[in-house]
């Protein structure tokens, strides 16, 4: 039989070789955060959202301020929003209403709380109301 063929301990024996460990670390730095605790970090973070072109015109048009306290709201409204499968929302604060693609986290339009008064939104799927 041919030598080549043959599988076992007949063949070349590979000497001098270990098999690394994996540490926790990325890539073994010192000090580098392991995937568990980035993982966590991102998990535990509000995750941010986009805001459109259209979006940003309408938030200076119409004098709303992105503050944190409305970014926080909006975050908390896209992952409840998320949580139950809603694709089109409108949001509603006490800044305004805001029309959002919760999919693609995206902020599509704001209206102001006067246009509320007199508006309609359509194609959307859900509401979710944060006055808090």
């Amino acid at each position: 039989m041919d030598p080549r063929l043959m599988i076992g301990p007949q063949g070349p024996q590979l000497t001098g070789i270990r098999p690394t460990r994996s540490n926790s670390t990325a890539a073994g730095l010192p000090g580098a955060a392991s995937f568990g605790d980035l993982f966590q970090k991102a998990v535990a973070e509000p995750t941010q959202f986009r805001i459109s072109a259209h979006a940003q015109k309408r938030l200076t048009e119409r004098n709303i301020d992105m503050n944190p306290a409305l970014e926080n709201s909006l975050n908390r409204a896209f992952s409840e929003l998320e949580a139950k499968g809603a694709r089109d929302s409108l949001v509603i604060t006490r800044e305004g209403a805001f029309v959002v693609n919760v999919p693609n986290r995206t902020l599509v339009t704001a209206m102001g709380i006067d246009e509320m008064r007199n508006g309609m939104v359509t194609n959307i799927d859900s509401v979710s109301m944060k006055y808090g």
